[in-house]
């Protein structure tokens, strides 16, 4: 019943906003948007979430883009900054794990070696396993994509709940350069990046840039510790990038990337904020002692170490044959991860918790994509991914006299095959479809000085497919509706030596409609879905250990919108928002923490991370003035209750909250030079961006982070 309700609004959806279109094409109106002056044109960014260049409006699926000028425009520095302007999408870290969550799916507190990722993240169509490579810094990007519901087709594994793609900025022909520098307070903030970019040979044939970003944080909470480290939830890191790109004829394009990145700060502050059960009473070393104050931002911590390391090369080809293009891809990355934190938030030394990770992982990759004016158009492709992970994690508490060690090494081997097809019946209709085989092995070798050493290993494999249909309904409006799979490899939980969890496998029902209306001065889209999974992985901290379990079914139901309005040549607006009913169908498990409970019934409960709404509206009005332009802008983003744990309890959860941020930037008239000035989170609201609950072996402590703060700042760049 939930479904055809769903699936009857938004068709009510599709026909409201597709009203002022039909009367275009009806003869009442213009055939195509008149031209006008492009301060009231929208732009309509070009992605390539179909594996091929083309207009957003063209992709059958839920998607975001955000190109450079957008991301610098709202201040988004790093992709932890997107949650505040993409609908459906939350991003947290937990040691050395940064779990991206798109409608509810992502990989929740997973720590442990063996899992995988439930949204795939490419960087420069580079599948990337450990996604704290990806989230750390976000240096000389040309554009984000964010792809939501299952893409098992074109993304393949491990993409049951999107995908991210981060496209760099590549060679130009012609000289370019530019630099930004950002300075604050409250705290202390610079940022600083800058490129080049040009040709290295008289025939331009050779081309090159080079790019490098560094930020630092001085980081929002004070710690109290006199001997502790410093100010914690800060960020010091800076990159550098390399990029040779060789073009002998228009038909060839051959292209070199080496990117190099280093993290090293005193990590997240972690505050005390209870117990799941007001009854139970803390453990008597630290019973009274003070937890930290959220709402000045001081805590306690008798340590903290982040520190990361990465290098990833990536060699990538293009020859236009056959009225198509045949792109080949091979990669390599290396990633070296420590991370030391205090584990009860007080001064006393209760628990501590050390995390070392070493990853190498390899991935290359063949595609070819016919030529897309032809009635039938295709892609094909394979790849294949390699990863060697080795963990040491290390806990330390009063309550046993010896450490806890526990980790392994997992290797991974997946290769995939995948093929996806588009026929245009006329130049309006057009029917798609895809199918993809995925063939997954791992070998682990797990160790618990507790419990012992166990070797094992398991392989898993699954056809994924889709199918659909879109109709442009205007010249300027695109409907659709598909269904889709999606597969999330298996896998095992290192140091706690269980048996491997199963894959988790996911349907996806989706509508959607996209265009531009009211002569181009509105651009919305809006899309529609219903989810079903089965084996959904669930991450679940046992004892000192994190591991997953395989839940018995969830359903997903939901509705998003996206739209920029420009109703004058000064005034843009916009806004997003979505409904989101994602809850667990049935699921029975213990909680750790409340282990006097038994088996608890959790069918009906919230998926973490999941709020019921949330949206963003912002304002922006544009003066002209001699020099240029000089925009006024606010943008308020809110989110209704999340919890962070598949219990729904309090302890574990955000309450509703809203954030507004204000910015003044100025542009000159030749668009080299840009200043603004920005207040993010003016309101300084305190959100809670993770929760963790230990089990009741360490006292059943529930430990928050919290989300930036206020931040103050000025920026200045040119651009040539």
């Amino acid at each position: 019943m939930r479904h055809s309700h769903l699936l009857a609004g938004v068709s009510c959806i599709a026909m409201a906003c597709s009203g002022h279109a039909a009367a275009q094409a009806s003869g009442h109106a213009p055939e195509a948007p008149a031209a006008r002056d492009a301060t009231t044109q929208i732009e309509e960014v070009l992605v390539t979430a179909s594996r091929r260049s083309e207009s957003i409006r063209e992709v059958p699926t839920a998607i975001s883009a955000y190109g450079q000028e957008r991301l610098k425009d709202a201040h988004i520095a790093s992709l932890n900054d997107l949650t505040r302007i993409s609908p459906n999408l939350e991003i947290s870290t937990f040691t050395t794990n940064v779990n991206i969550a798109i409608r509810g799916i992502g990989t929740g507190n997973l720590t442990n070696a063996g899992g995988d990722a439930g949204v795939a993240v490419h960087v420069d169509g580079v599948y990337i396993a450990q996604t704290g490579l990806a989230a750390s810094t976000f240096l000389d990007v040309a554009r984000v994509e964010v792809l939501r519901g299952p893409q098992g087709t074109l993304f393949g594994r491990n993409a049951t709940g999107g995908a991210i793609n981060i496209i760099p900025a590549t060679p130009t022909r012609e000289l370019a350069y530019g630099f930004d520098v950002t300075a604050g307070v409250d705290p202390t903030l610079l940022r600083t990046s800058g490129y080049v970019s040009g040709p290295l040979s008289a025939s331009g044939e050779l081309t090159g840039r080079i790019a490098a970003q560094q930020s630092y944080n001085r980081g929002f909470t004070r710690n109290l510790v006199p001997d502790g480290p410093g100010h914690l939830d800060g960020v010091d890191n800076y990159a550098v990038r390399g990029q040779l790109q060789w073009t002998p004829s228009e038909t060839f394009t051959a292209r070199l990337l080496v990117e190099r990145q280093h993290q090293s700060d005193n990590g997240p502050a972690a505050f005390l904020i209870g117990t799941p059960d007001p009854t139970f009473p803390l453990p008597a070393q630290i019973a009274g002692l003070p937890g930290g104050d959220v709402e000045d931002r001081r805590a306690y911590a008798n340590l903290g170490v982040k520190a990361l390391k990465g290098t990833l090369a990536n060699l990538s080809v293009d020859w236009e044959i056959g009225g198509g293009h045949l792109k080949a891809l091979a990669s390599y990355s290396k990633s070296d991860q420590l991370f030391h934190q205090d584990g009860d938030a007080t001064a006393f030394p209760l628990t501590s918790t050390r995390f070392t990770n070493d990853a190498h992982q390899d991935f290359s990759e063949l595609i070819y994509t016919s030529d897309p004016d032809k009635a039938f158009s295709y892609v094909v492709g394979a790849n294949l991914f390699n990863e060697l992970f080795s963990q040491a994690i290390t806990v330390a508490s009063v309550f046993r006299p010896v450490p806890v060690m526990l980790g392994g090494k997992v290797k991974t081997h997946s290769y995939a095959f995948f093929a996806h097809g588009q026929y245009k019946f006329t130049d309006d209709l057009k029917v798609f479809g895809g199918v993809r085989y995925s063939n997954d092995a791992k070998d682990i070798a797990g160790y618990n000085n507790f419990i012992g050493t166990r070797a094992q290993s398991q392989s898993w494999d699954k056809i994924t497919y889709e199918a659909g249909v879109s109709y442009d309904i205007a010249p300027a409006v695109t409907g659709y509706a598909k269904y889709a799979t999606g597969y999330k490899g298996g896998g095992f939980s290192a140091g706690s030596l269980a048996a491997p969890f199963n894959p988790e496998t996911n349907t996806n029902i989706e509508l959607g409609v996209k265009g531009a209306y009211f002569d181009g001065r509105l651009q919305a889209n809006v899309a529609a879905f219903h989810m079903k999974y089965s084996d959904l992985q669930v991450n679940q901290v046992i004892a000192f250990a994190s591991s997953v379990t395989n839940a018995a079914q969830a359903t997903i139901d939901g509705v998003e919108i996206e739209s920029v309005i420009a109703p004058t040549d000064r005034v843009r607006i916009e806004a997003s928002g979505s409904w989101l009913d994602a809850q667990f169908d049935a699921f029975s498990t213990q909680d750790s923490s409340r282990p006097a409970l038994g088996v608890l019934q959790l069918g009906g409960n919230q998926l973490p991370r999941a709020p019921r709404f949330s949206g963003s509206l912002g304002g922006y009005y544009i003066l002209p003035v001699a020099a240029g332009t000089i925009t006024f802008g606010a943008r308020y983003d809110y989110k209704s209750r999340l919890y962070f744990s598949e219990f729904n309890i309090p302890v574990s959860s955000q309450k509703a909250v809203g954030k507004l941020d204000l910015s003044v930037n100025f542009k000159s008239e030749d668009r080299r030079w840009n200043a603004s000035a920005f207040v993010t989170n003016a309101t300084d609201e305190q959100a809670r961006s993770n929760v963790i609950v230990v089990s009741r072996s360490l006292g059943s402590l529930a430990l928050g982070q919290y989300q930036p703060g206020r931040q103050i700042g000025v920026s200045l760049g040119y651009h040539f």
